[in-house]
């Protein structure tokens, strides 16, 4: 009734950029850097923005802006629009941030490959996306897909007891996210 008891949104709107694998996602990076000079990349792992580095140091003499998300909180952001390289597994996380940041908007990038995209069938997606005739390269967009994010994000924190650290997003879901059929 008059949305008195509607479910309040955190007022960030999260775009999902989507690709089958992890090469399409970082070449497409690189072309976002080079449309838009004003835009800096963060990641929440060390071990992505490790495999970035190496990317974009074969393919460009430019040093593209690359951080982890927790320097895009200082100074390092420089007003740059930052552009998210991979989803935090916990939804809950990443809206802290976005609200920390002041951003109205987040687009995040992501593969289809990802261990986050693994726990919740990104195989038989790839297998579709395929039969269909999508290229790796091709990037899916829709709200749909955000949607599905969303969801396997609240999934996992509701299977998630205290959080540990770590370099990847494969090892952060081996040491503290509990599959139901486990």
């Amino acid at each position: 009734m008059f949305g008195l008891f509607k479910k309040k949104e955190d007022g960030i709107t999260v775009t999902d950029k989507v690709v089958i694998s992890e090469e399409a996602k970082l070449a497409i990076l690189l072309k976002t850097w080079n449309n838009d000079r004003n835009t800096v990349f963060a990641f929440w792992f060390e071990d992505s923005l490790e495999e970035a580095t190496a990317y974009f140091s074969q393919h460009t003499t430019e040093a593209l802006p690359l951080l982890l998300v927790r320097e895009l909180t200082g100074g390092q952001r420089a007003g740059r629009n930052p552009v998210f390289a991979e989803h935090y597994p916990l939804r809950k996380k990443e809206t802290e941030l976005y609200q920390q940041l002041g951003l109205e908007k987040a687009i995040v990038y992501s593969s289809l490959r990802e261990p986050l995209f693994q726990q919740f069938g990104g195989d038989k997606i790839v297998q579709v996306m395929k039969q269909m005739g999508m290229k790796e390269d091709e990037l899916i967009e829709h709200s749909m897909i955000s949607s599905a994010i969303k969801k396997a994000q609240e999934k996992i924190e509701a299977r998630t007891g205290i959080e540990q650290t770590a370099r990847s997003q494969k090892d952060w879901i081996e040491k503290n996210y509990t599959p139901l059929n486990a």
